[in-house]
């Protein structure tokens, strides 16, 4: 005898289990015979070394041999047989055949796997064909049973007295798998004498993922005798392709050695297991243990067990579902009421944080706390960890793919969280933006609680050293074992994950139709602006010649008659030419304005020092006369914009810092600040705007101050400025106080979202 030693989990690569290939074993169990046929030619390819036992003929006259000489009289009506039924991955019911050498009957069955057809022969033990009623009225009275349950444990209980009395095993146990794929025993039915296993937790490494995989494959898995001589397959792999054959389905298939092995340390030489299947998941298992002794169920009875997994996967469902049919109308009605004040609201966190008439995030799903996150701004609700560390969360989530994830140990996934576990332990988050870091999230606090393992589940394997090797092989010791598990939330229940769903979805179809109204309001904006700046191009170039005649007449009249004019007339004369002036400036401004927003960008590398050079020159005679100073600390550099409609820019904002500006010693700064795009600006030490009135300048023909005063104007200046920045996709705002100067900032691009 080797010696066999407990290793921690921690020492021990378990995940070799989550990658074993058992889907492959190469063998079969020894109470059936497996052929591996090829299609179309019906030809023999491999076969189970056990072959002669069944059929009568050595592995040399099957192999290479077609079907219809392997099977004599009966091969012709197998191929027809096969050939008519419709083969998938299940396998189906062919025949029941006589062979020489055999005490009875055998069952035939057939399935198409990896491209090859799958025969495979198993002794007959119940009558040829057994009334329908001996099975039928007995399933029949458990459904009736079944459905009339009122709870979800009572209708384990009375399912796994049924399955126990209708299959003859002596321990049958419904058990559910967690998220990460332990699991518990939450009902059993069993002998008296039996050590008793309800409530024990097992971790996931006693069933791993690829047998996990296996049981949601097939409504049925029997393993006669767990204390077998798997018989391989001759030759090994497929002749043809050098693989070997893919024996999922395989009603026949060699079990793990681990999980033959962890059957006998429990002591259980049989086993039938049913899985239990929701929304198309694995949800749990039904599993069948006979401890006496090897139990091998007939045909004809699993399939009744099989039909009947079909039965308790459906009911079992619709039970759990009614369990939580209050909650999940409450849930629903919750969506609809935040769903409508979302509809009237343009604020998600308003919307979202309730109000008198109650309906909150908080009452979508049961939590402690929540948290809504959007454009960097964090409101919280109930008891949450700080801003902080929602925003730190938020990150994490934010740089997963996940558009939905619930955590009950946020702290196993994100060790940040093992510190906030008072308050954070459960997380369930619901992404709301894939361009920003957005989420609605719930949290829920540490619930200590404690676990009754079977055996310690830090020790799942042992060390077996024989003849120098060490292997693997599953722990002898199923003591109970008791834990204080800490860091953990009570688990997210399915009712709650589908209300969270349900709230994202219908706040991202709010978001779909406001964006929608948003488009229509636009496009109608679009539509409404082009048809003003085509009204003031019209009205503006048609005003032009009416208002030049109405300047020359009345200058035509101040000379001509200036001899025969009182001074009264002289005056009015006067007045109708300083209007008329007046009057073709604010058309021009119009015009002006009206091209500013029809006229084609002419988009190039310009060199600003250069531009803002030009302007300055243009100026330099009122730069003069007034003493002002211009201060430019470090070149503008390169800009991609249109180059005559930039200057404009530059020229109004230097006009106008020269403009408003009555202190004795004057200046002009024009430079840019650092960032994403740069933000351009023209400074002064003029006489400043005050709060109420930065708005408002940028209104069309929207003068501060008297018509004469300051030199006059038509007010359109900044307003052709802002929208000439605005095409080129920026913006302009001002930064002032009244008698402070101002500073006027612009952009030549989108600015980047926080």
């Amino acid at each position: 005898m080797g010696a066999a030693s407990n290793v921690a989990a921690s020492n021990v690569d378990l995940s070799n289990c989550d990658r074993e290939l058992i889907q492959y074993p190469g063998a079969i169990q020894p109470h059936g015979v497996l052929l591996v046929v090829g299609e179309p030619s019906h030809v023999v390819l491999q076969v189970s070394a056990n072959v002669e036992t069944f059929l009568g003929r050595s592995q040399a006259e099957v192999v290479g041999r077609p079907l219809a000489q392997v099977f004599a009289a009966s091969g012709r009506q197998l191929i027809a047989r096969i050939e008519r039924a419709t083969l998938e991955s299940d396998p189906a019911y062919i025949l029941r055949e006589a062979f020489a050498g055999q005490s009875g009957d055998v069952n035939i069955f057939a399935h198409r796997s990896d491209g090859v057809l799958l025969i495979e022969l198993e002794k007959a033990t119940e009558p040829e064909q057994p009334l329908a009623a001996d099975l039928y009225s007995p399933l029949r009275t458990i459904i009736s049973r079944l459905q009339a349950t009122p709870t979800l444990q009572a209708f384990f209980d009375t399912a796994l007295e049924e399955v126990r009395a209708f299959t003859g095993y002596d321990r049958v146990l419904a058990y559910q798998f967690a998220d990460d794929g332990s699991g518990h025993v939450i009902a059993e039915a069993r002998q008296e004498t039996l050590e008793p296993y309800l409530g024990l937790h097992y971790p996931a490494s006693d069933i791993p993922a690829p047998a996990r995989r296996m049981f949601g494959l097939g409504w049925l898995r029997h393993l006669p005798d767990a204390d077998y001589t798997p018989v391989p397959l001759v030759p090994e792999l497929h002749p043809e392709t050098g693989q070997p054959i893919d024996l999922s389905y395989s009603i026949l298939r060699s079990v793990s050695v681990m999980y033959s092995q962890y059957l006998k340390n429990m002591g259980v030489h049989s086993t039938m297991v049913m899985p239990l299947m929701k929304a198309g998941k694995l949800w749990g298992l039904i599993s069948a243990m006979h401890h006496a002794g090897p139990r091998h169920v007939p045909y004809e009875r699993r399939m009744a067990a099989e039909f009947l997994a079909h039965m308790l996967s459906l009911l079992m469902a619709s039970k759990e579902d009614g369990e939580h049919y209050e909650a999940r109308l409450r849930m629903r009605s919750v969506t609809e009421l935040l769903a409508e004040r979302l509809m009237r609201s343009t604020d998600i966190h308003e919307a979202l944080a309730g109000d008198a008439d109650g309906g909150s995030l908080l009452d979508q799903v049961d939590a402690a706390g929540g948290a809504i996150v959007t454009d960097g701004r964090v409101t919280l609700l109930g008891e949450t960890p700080l801003e902080r560390d929602v925003k730190a969360i938020v990150d994490w989530l934010y740089r997963r793919p996940d558009q939905f994830l619930a955590f009950d140990e946020l702290g196993k996934d994100y060790q940040a969280a093992t510190a906030l576990r008072a308050l954070a332990s459960g997380l369930l988050a619901i992404r709301l933006s894939s361009r920003k870091p957005e989420f609605l999230l719930w949290f829920r606090p540490e619930q200590v609680q404690e676990v009754t393992w079977a055996g310690d589940p830090s020790k799942p394997v042992e060390i077996d050293e024989q003849d120098g090797m060490l292997r693997l092989r599953p722990r002898n010791s199923f003591a109970q074992w008791k834990e204080s598990v800490a860091g953990r939330s009570r688990p997210w229940l399915e009712h709650e994950r589908e209300a969270a769903q349900n709230l994202g979805r219908a706040l991202l179809d709010v978001r779909l139709t406001q964006l929608e109204k948003i488009e229509k309001a636009n496009r109608e904006l679009t539509e409404l602006n082009t048809e003003l700046d085509s009204f003031a191009y019209a009205a503006s170039h048609d005003l032009k010649e009416p208002m030049r005649g109405i300047h020359h007449l009345a200058t035509y009249l101040r000379r001509g008659l200036d001899g025969v004019l009182t001074d009264d007339a002289r005056q009015q004369l006067d007045t109708i030419k300083k209007l008329a002036r007046r009057m073709d400036d604010l058309i021009e401004a119009l015009l002006s304005y009206s091209q500013t927003g029809r006229a084609e960008l002419a988009i190039e590398q310009v060199d600003l020092d250069q531009l803002v050079d030009e302007v300055l020159l243009a100026c330099r005679e009122r730069l003069a006369e007034t003493a002002t100073q211009v201060r430019r600390s470090r070149s503008l550099g390169l800009a991609t914009c249109d180059r005559v409609r930039l200057r404009e820019v530059f020229s109004n904002l230097i006009g106008n810092a020269l403009k408003y500006n009555d202190k004795p010693s004057r200046w002009i700064e024009i430079g840019y600040e650092d960032g994403t795009p740069r933000r351009y600006f023209v400074r002064d030490n003029g006489i400043g705007l005050a709060a109420a009135d930065q708005s408002r300048i940028f209104q069309i023909f929207r003068r501060l101050h008297g018509r004469d005063e300051f030199g006059g104007g038509s007010g359109a200046g900044l307003t052709i400025a802002r929208r000439t920045v605005e095409r080129h996709g920026g913006r302009m705002w001002v930064v002032s106080s009244s008698g402070r100067g101002a500073s006027f900032y612009f952009t030549l691009e989108a600015e980047e979202q926080p």
